[in-house]
């Protein structure tokens, strides 16, 4: 179970926290971290990157949030030190999508106590998720998942409820798109436009979009409720384009499409 990190006062050695600038010197930086009600680190400047830095303002500015790592903690002092150089991109990605959905499916989450009359009982309801799941975000996971332990969590029932309600329009909203290059050589090359054409036009027929790029290359594009069915679609997609044409050399190759803008609440 995730920690909910406000049951701490500081974070510790090794921990990744979102920090947002807020004074910048010569030699560092001072940051807050806003999952810890604004107590403040330093970055030195040798951490904000493993190049050398001529101007530390061309790499930080007042106001960013950024991903660092704590790497000392002098408690006679009150002092930590951070490091942005010593988290992996990946690292980074993942801890602000966490920290996201974190925010917004609290938010969310109260709309929802208000929205089905429990807003008396907002408080205990907060404690509740943070003492079951750690966090909102992994209540978000076990609510995603149906675990035992959303099942049986103690939160009123209409809310979880409509909980479920939610999650179940956000499945029904996901769509998986599948994409693929299809290179088409025919040997007729006479009447070879013309057939590659009616096969094309018969082969959207199995709900796959399919445009020109450049010859002999096509663009095919598949969405369905998962990515079993979005790729089954594209195989009847070329089954026909290969039924069609008899003689014909085909070549198909799958391309690794760019993630599309993630809903609020996609965590990865």
């Amino acid at each position: 179970m995730t920690e909910q990190k406000q049951q701490r006062n500081s974070p510790r050695p090794g921990e990744l926290v979102i920090a947002q600038v807020s004074k910048i010197m010569q030699f560092g930086a001072y940051c807050k971290l806003l999952e810890y009600n604004g107590i403040e680190v330093f970055i030195p400047i040798r951490e904000v990157s493993s190049g050398w830095i001529k101007n530390i303002h061309e790499f930080l500015h007042n106001g960013q949030k950024l991903v660092c790592k704590i790497t000392y903690i002098d408690n006679q002092k009150g002092t930590i030190d951070a490091s942005i150089k010593k988290v992996m991109p990946k690292e980074a990605k993942d801890k602000l999508g966490a920290y996201n959905l974190e925010k917004r499916f609290s938010i969310l989450v109260g709309k929802m106590i208000k929205e089905t009359g429990e807003e008396k009982n907002k408080e205990k309801i907060d404690n509740d998720i943070v003492s079951e799941f750690g966090s909102y975000a992994q209540l978000y996971f076990d609510l995603s998942e149906g675990t035992k332990r959303f099942k049986e969590s103690k939160m009123p029932k209409k809310l979880k409820d409509r909980l479920r309600e939610f999650i179940d329009e956000q499945n029904a909203k996901k769509k998986h798109r599948v994409a693929y290059i299809l290179e088409m050589v025919v040997e007729d090359t006479e009447n070879g436009v013309t057939m590659i054409n009616e096969a094309l036009k018969e082969a959207e027929k199995a709900d796959v979009e399919i445009s020109y790029i450049s010859s002999p290359k096509y663009h095919m594009v598949a969405e369905g409720a998962d990515y079993k069915d979005s790729e089954e679609k594209v195989k009847s997609a070329v089954s026909t384009i290969s039924a069609k044409l008899k003689n014909v050399e085909l070549k198909v190759e799958k391309e690794k499409l760019k993630k599309d803008k993630e809903g609020i609440f996609d965590s990865d």
